[in-house]
């Protein structure tokens, strides 16, 4: 029996997880149009955080800030934050019939190996993608401790279903350094696969409905296929879609976001910062009565990511994590790629992140009266209408999904509609953002698209 061909577009969370099903049944070939960086990984790769070199260079044309995506081998999770939460299960539930909390379970534990709880029934204990909680340093017990006389839950185990308080990140690290596609998924597809690192794709070439293969580099070279998977992204997917004349409905519409603010502070000890400068305390709590509308807290090394600031700054960020808005890319008139992310656009996402605000407040003031940080004078969420702060300060949580999501542009079992012979499997395809970040949530589509496929083929 002849194997199929499939071409997997773009080598992130969803195509190299999807490439790991797929790779022993079929022919599989990935265009990344990124560097492969090889195994085992560059230190930089592992524990740098700023690659304008390996940057598609996305901006917000609401805000004019830079949308940080990895244009190298892995993607996002090659210049992310590590961060390995889940969500909770109510965020799935609007994801409907084959997508819900329950579905994606099987997946999350294929793909971990949690050190601290891999026991639960809920963890896996054999996967790739290491999960850790990392020793906190003396800001994260100041945090905690602060977070507990607030009246705020212990949480050990953030990725617990239904689990809420204060607690460690869990982060997929290995010796601190970043275990995400590039260093656990890479090597075990490289030789089972044809990898073409550095290669630009132009176009899905469709003939009389169906896909036949994919144009690359110009239009220098066509590679036949019999199934093209496409895995660019939330901004990239729609991109390639428009670029193919594939005429599948709201392509780049519902766009969503977790809107996020920063609080700055200043430490009392550098040391302190650098102690554990990311990864390391999260609060996770409900803005009002419903437990499921939640907002996120974590402090962070301010110079870890903004070399021009002091040392001893320290940002404690704040994000809303069920919001309403919904923003899209799309086409200018010159037909460019741009992106709207409608942070805070509607009422009610504004009004549930000024309780944010005003409630991580009160968690710095507890950790300020300790004197372990202090609180500038010019704080800007202590001056004039918090409100309309908050729209000329909110930025990019980096968590981009929905912009083709199941039920609008792909079918429940990720084909686009209106074309045959392409899926897209990646955090476009997902109905509305889950209230965890998308990094774990989109290895997990990546290994149920590759079951997907394999069940469409027969294999």
């Amino acid at each position: 029996m002849t194997r199929p061909r499939i071409v997997i577009i773009g080598g992130g969370n969803g195509g190299l997880l999807a490439a790991h099903r797929l790779a022993d049944h079929a022919d599989v070939t990935i265009l990344e149009a990124g560097v492969d960086p090889g195994d085992p990984v560059p230190y930089e790769f592992l524990h740098e955080h700023a690659f304008p070199e390996h940057d598609w260079e996305y901006t917000n044309e609401d805000s004019g800030h830079h949308l940080v995506r990895g244009r190298v081998l892995g993607g996002g999770s090659s210049v992310n934050a590590a961060a390995g939460s889940r969500g909770q299960p109510a965020g799935f539930e609007a994801w409907g019939e084959g997508w819900r909390w329950d579905d994606l379970q099987p997946a999350m534990r294929a793909l971990e190996t949690d050190e601290q709880f891999g026991a639960e029934p809920y963890h896996g204990d054999e996967g790739p993608i290491r999960i850790t909680r990392l020793e906190p340093g003396p800001l994260d017990l100041s945090f905690y401790e602060a977070s507990r006389v607030l009246g705020y839950e212990e949480c050990p185990d953030h990725n617990a279903p239904g689990t809420q308080g204060y607690g460690p990140w869990p982060t997929n690290r290995v010796d601190g350094g970043r275990w995400g596609a590039l260093a656990a998924i890479a090597p075990l597809v490289r030789d089972r696969v044809t990898l073409r690192p550095s290669t630009v794709v132009d176009r899905i070439v469709i003939e009389d409905g169906r896909a036949v293969g994919v144009e690359v580099d110009g239009g220098e070279e066509i590679i036949p296929a019999d199934l093209v998977i496409l895995s660019a992204g939330a901004y990239g997917s729609p991109e390639v879609l428009w670029r193919s004349g594939i005429d599948a409905p709201q392509i780049g519409e519902g766009l969503q976001d977790h809107p996020w603010v920063m609080m700055n502070v200043l430490a009392r000890d550098e040391d302190d910062v650098m102690a554990r400068p990311v990864s390391g305390s999260l609060l996770r709590a409900g803005v009002a009565d419903d437990p499921s509308d939640e907002f996120q807290v974590f402090p962070f090394s301010t110079w870890l990511y903004d070399r021009s600031a002091p040392r001893n700054s320290y940002s404690v960020s704040v994000a809303l994590m069920q919001p309403e808005s919904r923003g899209r890319v799309f086409q200018g008139a010159d037909g460019g790629t741009r992106i709207s992310l409608a942070h805070l656009k509607e009422q009610t996402d504004l009004d549930r992140m000024a309780v944010a605000v005003s409630r991580t407040a009160e968690l710095i003031d507890a950790m300020a009266e300790t004197g372990i940080v202090t609180v500038p004078d010019d704080a800007w969420w202590k001056q004039g209408d918090l409100k309309e702060s908050l729209r000329e300060r909110v930025e990019t949580y980096n968590h981009p999904v929905a912009s083709c999501g199941i039920g609008r542009t792909v079918d429940r079992r990720l084909n686009v509609i209106g074309v045959e012979g392409v899926k897209v499997i990646d955090a476009s395809v997902m109905p509305r953002i889950p209230d965890g970040g998308p990094n774990l949530v989109t290895m997990a589509i990546g290994w149920i698209g590759g079951g997907i496929v394999l069940e469409d083929l027969g294999l």
